[in-house]
């Protein structure tokens, strides 16, 4: 569309431009898309044929009369949104059908109407996002650089993550200091806040871990958490959630890319053969690689069920007839667990296996490369840290220092009860985290199992190390949600400057902990953080160059800004992700770039 527009302001001689629009209408007929079903009413028909009318040829053209109607399910001969307002007012909770799927609807300034769609949905803590009408209703609640503002304000209308004036909203972002705020960006929003006068929860309508819900009969699944429906009956062919995006230095970091931003899209001098990079099971996304582009898609979420499987198959056939591609090459995690693994493995392809925190360094090399960085260098130090990822050795790595490709220094492997069941129940790593260094653990169960190296496993994770200290600061007991024990950690910093001592044996990162499960609990956060920025510039002092920071556990808004201050200060070059997702989302781009750069 916008090369339609950008060829039409170049030129006025009629011909070419009849032919253009010829062009288009044989490449997007009408009748392959989701407004096939609704037949153009005279008037739209005389405005679509008619060359000197704006809507010549514009496939999606309709009117009040032969578009698309909105509806509300149970209630007949009503103005339908405003009917939705009275419905919103009274407390109850509307499935409102958007762009790329339905969302989930209530007003956010009651607790108890909050409280309600939590209990409906089974989601105890995870934060919901907020709807604002305009963006000085942001500001009432919320503190905004110029930054955020641009970023909140901007055409792609993400969810931009946001730091609260106060303790409001307290069941809509339990516990923690941070409110995912975005604007209406569909027409249906801005006449609903027409008729309202207060923020609104806008949340995803999926059973948790499975995608979006995009038609009426998947919407069923959820017929015991709305109570009402407004809908439109055009089909939604392909499911899109909202993008959501936070801003650090003035630099926009992704947590998600999706609506607005994705597919994203890279040309690349190379010419390349037809690669598929599935990505890894958390935050997945798919790349594509063929002729002189790379395409990285919208988010698809997490690969753990059958749901969410067959939406990344779908994905997958999708790209291949959108983009007319058919793959040579796949390339995919290490983790012979993986679901994506064993698709890759399945397609019968030539397959390249690619480390995780490794593909999270070449993905930021990627986007270092594609967009033409200013930061130029052969040669990078790059800090990979997240929560999981399958090593070369068989352990759970996390906490990775590479130099090019070499793994040159790594966390301590700890040695943690309770295997899965850890990865929420952070009590056991904390326990482990005691019992390495001499602490004692007032649980017999507990106590056996690590002793007798019961359903043990070795780690060198970052995202682990958050999960213990929250538990011995006192913060909480529990993983309600991934990076809910990081967010914890992250409020009570006091922004002082004082850390633990740690030292490096070999390839080995040992903190100090016994001086930290002996310290006072409200200092643990802070001191902690602050030895994890020390480390990074301890190490680039000694590396002497560029700096790469990778992985999930940079999320960590407060982690990021004290660690890249201290390399400013340090005239220290460095680089994070902010085109594509500093998380697992991003993953997939990185098996991309790495077969790319070393498999030729």
């Amino acid at each position: 569309i916008f090369m339609k527009i950008d060829i039409l302001h170049l030129t006025t001689d009629e011909k070419f431009i009849d032919g253009v629009h010829s062009l288009f209408e044989k490449a997007f007929p009408r009748k392959n898309s989701s407004m096939s079903k609704f037949l153009m009413c005279s008037s739209c028909k005389k405005e679509y044929e008619d060359p000197t009318n704006r809507r010549y040829h514009a496939q999606p053209i309709s009117c009040f009369d032969c578009g698309p109607k909105v509806r509300l399910k149970k209630l007949e001969n009503v103005d339908a949104i405003k009917e939705t307002a009275s419905i919103l007012k009274s407390g109850k909770i509307v499935a409102i059908k958007g762009v790329g799927g339905y969302h989930l609807v209530c007003r956010a300034d009651k607790d108890d109407v909050v409280k309600d769609l939590r209990d409906r949905k089974k989601r105890q803590k995870k934060p919901f996002a907020v709807m604002f009408k305009d963006i000085k209703d942001i500001e009432r609640f919320c503190h905004l650089s110029n930054s955020e503002k641009r970023l909140i304000l901007s055409k792609e209308r993400p969810i931009v993550v946001v730091k609260k004036r106060d303790d409001s909203f307290k069941q809509v972002a339990p516990d923690i200091d941070r409110l995912g705020v975005f604007l209406p960006y569909t027409p249906l929003y801005y006449l609903l806040f027409d008729y309202i006068d207060f923020p609104l929860v806008v949340t995803s309508a999926n059973i948790s871990e499975e995608p979006i819900v995009k038609g009426e009969k998947e919407l069923l699944k959820l017929k015991d958490v709305y109570d009402e429906i407004l809908w439109y009956d055009r089909d939604i062919v392909n499911g899109c959630d909202d993008s959501v995006a936070t801003v650090v230095f003035e630099k926009t970091i992704f947590y998600r890319l999706s609506r607005g931003y994705a597919p994203k899209s890279f040309f690349t001098k190379e010419s390349l053969p037809q690669i598929l990079a599935v990505g890894a099971r958390q935050k997945n996304s798919i790349s594509l690689g063929f002729k002189n582009s790379i395409i990285l898609s919208p988010h698809i979420g997490d690969i753990k069920n059958i749901e969410s499987f067959e939406y990344f198959k779908k994905m997958i056939n999708t790209f291949k007839r959108v983009y007319n591609f058919e793959p040579k090459i796949v390339v995919c995690d290490k983790h012979p667990g993986y679901e994506t693994t064993d698709f890759a493995k399945s397609l019968g392809l030539k397959t390249y296996f690619v480390q995780h925190h490794l593909a999270h360094v070449y993905a930021a090399l990627a986007e270092m490369n594609l967009l033409d960085h200013e930061l130029k260098s052969d040669k990078f130090i790059s800090f990979s840290w997240d929560g999981t990822g399958y090593g070369d050795d068989g352990n759970i790595w996390g906490g990775e220092v590479f130099l090019e490709d070499e793994r040159v220094y790594h966390f301590k492997y700890l040695s943690i009860a309770g295997a899965q069941k850890a990865i929420k129940d952070i009590r056991l790593i904390a326990w482990s985290l005691m019992r390495a260094y001499g602490f004692e653990v007032n649980n017999r169960l507990f106590n056996l199992a690590y002793d007798k190296k019961i359903n043990c496993f070795k780690s060198s994770s970052v995202g682990r190390l958050f999960d213990a200290v929250a538990y011995i600061a006192g913060l909480c007991d529990y993983q309600y949600y991934e990076g809910y024990s990081g967010l914890l950690v992250e409020k009570a910093y006091n922004g002082s400057s004082d850390r633990y001592d740690f030292k490096i044996e070999g390839k080995n990162i040992i903190i100090d902990f016994e001086s930290l499960i002996k310290d006072k609990k409200e200092l643990i956060p802070t001191k902690f953080l602050n030895t994890l920025s020390e480390i990074i510039l301890c190490i680039s002092k000694e590396k002497n160059l560029p700096v790469i920071l990778t992985g999930g556990v940079f999320q960590n808004k407060t982690l990021l800004e004290i660690t890249t201050k201290k390399l400013q200060q340090n005239s220290i070059p460095y680089f994070f992700p902010t085109q594509v997702p500093i998380n697992d989302g991003g993953i997939s781009l990185g098996q991309l770039w790495f077969a790319v750069k070393k498999f030729n």
